[in-house]
């Protein structure tokens, strides 16, 4: 009995995962890894820049250090300079301007990345 709750239990998303997140008209998925602009239509992002873009949906507001966006995305696994976090914001900024948003991140000077925006969470329909 246990050990099939146990592998139900490994099967259910985990409770990160089952949420939408809306910001600025942009709805993303992480189930789906699926991001769409206001307009509905797919932004492409890359793993690395989605996975970079759901750390700052999941912790809004705060500021990000490069280190900690490197450890929150990557656990620090292979040989990744701190300064691909620089691209890979960059990259995020570029495409999702690409969509009509506004600036959603901000650069804090000797701290890291901050995104801006108000992020809404949202249950997926069923």
């Amino acid at each position: 009995m246990r050990a099939v709750l146990r592998r139900r239990a490994e099967a259910l998303p985990p409770a990160s995962q089952a949420k939408l997140y809306r910001f600025e008209g942009f709805t993303a998925d992480p189930q789906t890894r699926r991001v769409t602009d206001p307009q509905g239509g797919d932004v492409e992002l890359t793993g690395a820049e989605f996975d970079l873009l759901k750390t700052f949906l999941e912790l809004p507001g705060r500021v990000l250090s490069r280190d900690q966006l490197l450890d929150l995305t990557r656990g620090r696994d292979g040989d990744v300079l701190d300064r691909s976090i620089d691209v890979l914001v960059s990259r995020l900024r570029r495409k999702l301007a690409e969509s009509g948003a506004a600036p959603l991140f901000k650069t804090v000077r000797n701290g890291g990345y901050q995104l801006a925006a108000k992020v809404e969470t949202q249950d997926p329909a069923p």
